[in-house]
Order: C-alpha cells, then structure tokens, then sequence
C-alpha cells in the first residue's frame, strides 16, 4: 500500500507555466498517478500516452482536445491519440498514466 496524506503533500513546478503536480505513485513503466493543478489560461502541450490515460476532474474545469470538462467528469484516453489542454479556470486533476505522458509538441 501507498498512502499519501493531504498535509505532506509538495507541488512541483512543470516547465510549463501555470502547472504543477504532485506524484502519488509511480510505476515500472515510466506511468503512476498524479494531482495536477492548472493555473486558469494555463496550457499543458499537446502530448499522448502509450498505455492511456485517466483523468477525473476534482475541480474547475478545462478543455482536453475538442472537449470540455468540469468538476466531477471523467475521461478515458485510449493509447495513441494526442491532445493538449487548457484550463478556463483554476483546475485540479487526477491523473492516472499507466505508461508515462510523451510529449509531441
């Protein structure tokens, strides 16, 4: 078992403005879960997943390709497609990599 507590919970800096994150776990395979939290108008570059992603919203609400998302949504990623995103207010993801993030942009 892996248990995080809220109270020792550090933030890093991305080298994209506006966004930051805290690893929860990682995995052999260069994926693990993570909280992302992104500034409103803040963009992560466009990028794609080898083994998919899982994204559930906490809070805010932000635009993954073509889509838009809000507090309480969920979105599956299957491997393959690549997509950026963009908060429209302040954002604060869970997101799970099995296989790590590869940025193309």
């Amino acid at each position: 078992m892996i248990h995080r507590t809220a109270e020792a919970r550090t933030w890093t800096a991305t080298p994209y403005p506006g966004v930051q994150l805290s690893g929860l776990r990682r995995n052999d395979e260069g994926g693990g879960a993570a909280l992302v939290k992104v500034a409103a108008g803040a963009r992560v570059p466009t990028h794609e997943h080898p083994g998919g992603e899982d994204v559930y919203v906490l809070s805010g609400r932000c635009v993954v390709g073509a889509l838009t998302l809000t507090a309480g949504d969920y979105l599956w990623t299957p491997p393959g497609p690549a997509h950026d995103l963009t908060a429209l207010e302040d954002t604060l993801l869970f997101v799970n990599t099995p296989r790590g993030v590869k940025v193309v942009e």
